[in-house]
């Protein structure tokens, strides 16, 4: 089996749902759209693109009015807590979440059932530390028994814009972060 990554992988625990798609999505189309019972999950990872689309114009703003670049970034932190808040009901109240491995290029996961390989999904992932929510197409690579888990679904993912990168790849740095700081310190001698 090759093992060759192209991407950092970091183990996290997220709650993962999926949807199996009848076929390949096309290359702009909203992976969200599958989950229309999750209406926080999906406003939450709407409001993250908003704050990736609008944070160059906030500086620019912010460079030239200092005081309402300050208000805007108030209003930002307001909503972030606001939206914080609601996926954190979410999450609560599914209680779903797994240990799974992420990377900017796929993601690791169990699953009950047996997925074919060159299989197309809708994943919505959201994750508890820190607070995120994305929707994401993949195809599956791999799927593996698991004992008495179901199965180990290995899946890239698809059709990433510029801000779906962004935000795996911050998310995966703030987890790596939050870890490090979890982590007792160790005596030096």
């Amino acid at each position: 089996m090759d093992e060759r990554r192209g991407y950092f992988r970091l183990t996290v625990s997220s709650n993962v749902e999926l949807n199996v798609l009848a076929r390949r999505p096309e290359a702009n189309a909203d992976a969200s759209s599958h989950f229309t019972a999750s209406p926080i999950l999906h406003t939450m990872a709407e409001l993250k693109r908003l704050d990736l689309d609008g944070s160059q114009l906030q500086q620019q703003i912010k460079d030239s009015d200092r005081a309402l670049g300050d208000y805007l970034s108030i209003l930002t932190r307001k909503i972030d807590t606001l939206a914080q808040f609601c996926l954190n009901s979410q999450i609560a109240e599914r209680n779903t979440s797994q240990s799974i491995e992420l990377s900017e290029g796929g993601i690791q996961f169990t699953h009950p059932t047996p997925l074919a390989e060159q299989q197309w999904l809708a994943l919505m992932l959201s994750f508890d530390t820190p607070l995120m929510a994305i929707a994401l197409h993949a195809q599956v690579i791999r799927c593996e028994p698991d004992r008495g888990n179901g199965c180990q679904i290995t899946a890239e993912f698809t059709y990433m814009n510029a801000a779906e990168r962004q935000q795996i790849s911050q998310h995966i740095m703030r987890a790596q972060m939050a870890s490090a700081r979890q982590k007792p310190q160790q005596p030096t001698p």
